[in-house]
């Protein structure tokens, strides 16, 4: 009979190590927090304007090297899915508008849906989504809901296609 406390204790150890590994099914989404930053052009950006489309939120600066490597592979995925109803907004985290808008012209990248701000505005938007390390890019669908958190090398068109 001691036995069987045991296994219960197994048992519920194992449910909760799977549970955290996310093998029972997605956790409720949630909603994307709301932001406005100024692009590197000079139009002040809402997230809130882009309520009804799919958005690909990511974090990134030019002295990121992982950043700069993944950076073509997000554009792609927008471009690929850009006509269905698919946005992309870059919150850069460098130093100042200059290093960012060298970086994408240097590298043929548009510069309109990259947002500075400043770099205290930008990391109080990087706070507001929890994100510690960068690059880190979300997918927010057409209702405001976070689909996917991650980096970027994980982020794959069938992650992106069901909410388009």
């Amino acid at each position: 009979m001691k036995d069987t406390g045991v296994w219960i204790l197994l048992g519920v150890g194992l449910l909760a190590i799977l549970g955290g590994l996310g093998l029972f099914g997605d956790a409720e989404p949630e909603l994307a927090p709301s932001f406005s930053l100024v692009s590197l052009d000079g139009e002040i950006v809402s997230l809130s304007d882009y309520r009804g489309r799919v958005v690909l939120l990511d974090f990134w600066a030019s002295w990121c090297r992982p950043c700069t490597t993944t950076f073509p592979a997000v554009h792609e995925l927008h471009e690929q899915f850009a006509d269905r109803g698919l946005d992309l907004l870059v919150v850069s985290l460098d130093a100042s508008a200059e290093d960012a808008l060298d970086f994408l012209e240097q590298n043929g990248f548009p510069t309109n849906n990259v947002l500075w701000g400043s770099l205290p505005e930008a990391r109080s938007v990087k706070r507001l989504y929890g994100v510690g390390g960068i690059p880190r890019t979300f997918v927010i669908d057409r209702d405001g809901y976070i689909r996917f958190e991650g980096h970027p090398r994980n982020l794959k068109p069938e992650i992106v296609e069901p909410w388009l």
